[in-house]
């Protein structure tokens, strides 16, 4: 019996007709001379890697659904990767032509197709009104804007928009599934190749990404990270920095956790198990405190509204940490982190000072997205929280936290109305994840950051999936 995602790809890509056959010929044999001309001359990976992205591109034209699901895999695998092949003159990254495609073909959907319907939901206006003011503050600034500030800032745009992509496009509770385990297999996908990269030797690791050259990726020393002061490696993958790569992972290890104790699980419990314990070492050698903190706030929000056995599981894990080897590195960089000990601490220490004076001069719209007006002052803070009120003012931070207020108490008032177990799983774990992005923002900056537009869409792309969730737990099950 085939699967819902099947019978989707055979209806919706899959042509019938001669023509239809004729044409998908055609099209395959364009982008396999495309993919043999780019092995030819540039490289095998750059050519194999066109080829595939041109079909992907071609099956996203077609089905939101797989430009969902292309979106995850590149966000948590090749974050920055760029096109080889330039469209007028510019690289974009896979990230922004998923985003751009997925939007543009759900827009196009919606003003041809009467049947199609759009999906409100309380969120819609208050996200508005925050872009409104970051565009606002934007232009406020924009004497200091470069050319490259522009690009960043409209990925960013693109990114927070993801999230009328997913509550428009994800309208069965078999879509909302599909997107949840891809959510779930992509993170660990990404643990695993941090970890990986992690124990191979270091020069190994550089001659792997070396591959990646032909998608942008950096390649050298600087592609190895450490803890400042330190000889002390951090786990980075293809995300590039050991912060990102664990907030990448903050997002994901709640959904997993959450299939080990739930009743009704996507996932079975022997598969669940080793996949949160590859995610959670994954975190654990990126040694980001700030990640550590919000997986741990995630856990502790949901073992609190739903699954207490997930108090112990923690306890245990901290006794762990405190009596194991590895552990005691990593609760001896945490500790000197809070003690303000070390040279990262300190740095961010000077960053919050030097973020309140400037939010106390430019108090209401920021000063944008560009350089700070005067030469004694500088953007740049790892919180994303004064981030945001240094480029779009307390204005603009207060929209976003009443943004965020609006969706925990519409999901919470929501909780006893969601009544099918698989979707209080998804409701549950996509609003924990929300919570410890949250929490680590409060010391790091990449979840509203510009040149960070990935992890900017990803949080977004929980936030709506909680309210997926959320609204098809409360009507009659149809799909």
């Amino acid at each position: 019996m085939q699967s819902g995602f099947l019978h989707q790809m055979r209806t919706e890509v899959i042509s019938d007709s001669w023509t239809g056959r004729i044409m998908i010929a055609v099209l395959c044999l364009v982008i396999g001379s495309i993919g043999g001309v780019l092995t030819a001359g540039v490289s095998p990976v750059a050519g194999i890697g066109v080829a595939m992205g041109l079909l992907v591109g071609l099956a996203m034209l077609v089905s939101t659904q797989i430009g969902m699901l292309g979106f995850i895999a590149v966000a948590y695998l090749l974050p920055f990767a760029v096109m080889p092949v330039p469209i007028g003159g510019v690289k974009p990254t896979f990230l922004d032509a998923t985003l751009t495609v997925l939007l543009a073909v759900w827009l196009l959907r919606l003003l041809a197709s009467p049947g199609e319907r759009l999906v409100l939901t309380p969120l819609d206006a208050p996200v508005l009104i925050f872009l409104g003011l970051a565009i606002t503050s934007f232009l406020f600034g924009a004497y200091s804007v470069s050319p490259e500030v522009l690009r960043f800032f409209l990925k960013t745009i693109n990114s927070i928009l993801l999230y009328f992509s997913v509550t428009n496009c994800l309208r069965t509770r078999q879509q909302l599934r599909q997107v949840f385990l891809a959510a779930m297999f992509a993170a660990l996908a990404a643990a695993l190749i941090g970890v990986i990269f992690y124990l191979l030797p270091s020069q190994t690791s550089v001659r792997i990404l070396g591959m990646l050259r032909p998608f942008g990726y950096y390649v050298g020393g600087a592609s190895l990270r450490y803890i400042a002061g330190t000889q002390t490696l951090r786990a980075t993958g293809t995300a590039v920095d050991p912060n990102v790569l664990g907030g990448m992972l903050v997002l994901g290890l709640p959904l997993v956790m959450g299939q080990i104790f739930a009743s009704d699980r996507l996932l079975r419990r022997c598969y669940a198990i080793p996949m949160a314990g590859f995610m959670l070492v994954g975190l654990l050698l990126t040694f980001s405190r700030g990640a550590l903190v919000g997986t741990v706030a995630a856990l502790l929000f949901l073992g609190t509204i739903r699954y207490r056995w997930l108090w112990a599981v923690l306890a245990l894990f901290v006794v762990a940490l405190y009596v194991s080897p590895p552990g005691e590195i990593v609760v001896g960089h945490l500790e000197s982190g809070l003690r303000m000990q070390d040279q990262a601490a300190a740095m961010r220490l000077g960053e919050y000072k030097d973020a309140i004076r400037l939010i106390s001069q430019y108090p209401w719209f920021g000063v944008g997205f560009g350089e700070a007006p005067s030469i004694d002052l500088y953007v740049a803070t790892s919180s994303i929280y004064l981030l945001m009120a240094e480029e779009m003012g307390l204005i603009g931070l207060g929209a976003f936290l009443l943004t965020l207020a609006i969706f925990f108490i519409h999901c919470f008032r929501s909780l006893g109305q969601v009544k099918a177990t698989g979707l209080q799983t998804i409701q549950v774990g996509a609003m924990a994840s929300v919570f410890g992005a949250l929490t680590a923002g409060l010391v790091d900056h990449y979840f509203f950051n510009i040149e960070f537009p990935h992890t900017v869409a990803l949080f977004w792309l929980f936030v709506g999936l909680a309210m997926v969730a959320t609204r098809l737990g409360r009507q009659t099950p149809t799909a």
